[in-house]
């Protein structure tokens, strides 16, 4: 089963401005039986090469979340996650700023994070033809 979204994301942000974040995500699965998520990342690369291995990480990082957050087991199948297009408009002039890096890097794993979540639980949603939904509980007070 193959399931694919593209979105765009706008955000405003006070240090860089308005920023529009565009991404392909398809998940497929089954996928590699000796890996439960396998990434690929197949879009122009678009980052400086010196911060690409930074940003890739949180882009890891979102993928990881969402399928954490879907709440749907790995076992038996095992999924891979191919980012196809990616592009970030305008790239901040100042990416090598630590603070502009961390900022986009966030927005970039929590981008990928809600594709992820919900194209992992809609396709649970078509194999087993039931609905699942991630319920939140507050965490208790005083932890």
């Amino acid at each position: 089963m193959i399931s694919e979204q593209r979105v765009t994301s706008h955000y405003k942000t006070e240090l860089q401005g308005d920023i529009e974040i565009q991404m392909i995500v398809q998940i497929e699965t089954p996928a590699d039986p000796y890996a439960d998520v396998s990434i690929e990342l197949n879009y122009e690369r678009i980052f400086p090469e010196e911060l690409e291995d930074q940003l890739h990480q949180r882009l890891y990082n979102g993928v990881h979340g969402g399928v954490s957050l879907s709440g749907v087991s790995l076992s038996p199948n095992s999924i891979v996650v191919r980012i196809l297009e990616l592009s970030v408009s305008p790239l901040p002039q100042n990416i090598q700023d630590t603070d502009t890096r961390i900022n986009l890097g966030y927005l970039l794993e929590v981008t990928v994070c809600g594709v992820v979540e919900s194209l992992w639980r809609n396709m649970e949603n078509l194999r087993t033809g039931k609905e699942s939904y991630y319920e939140y509980e507050p965490p208790e007070e005083g932890s």
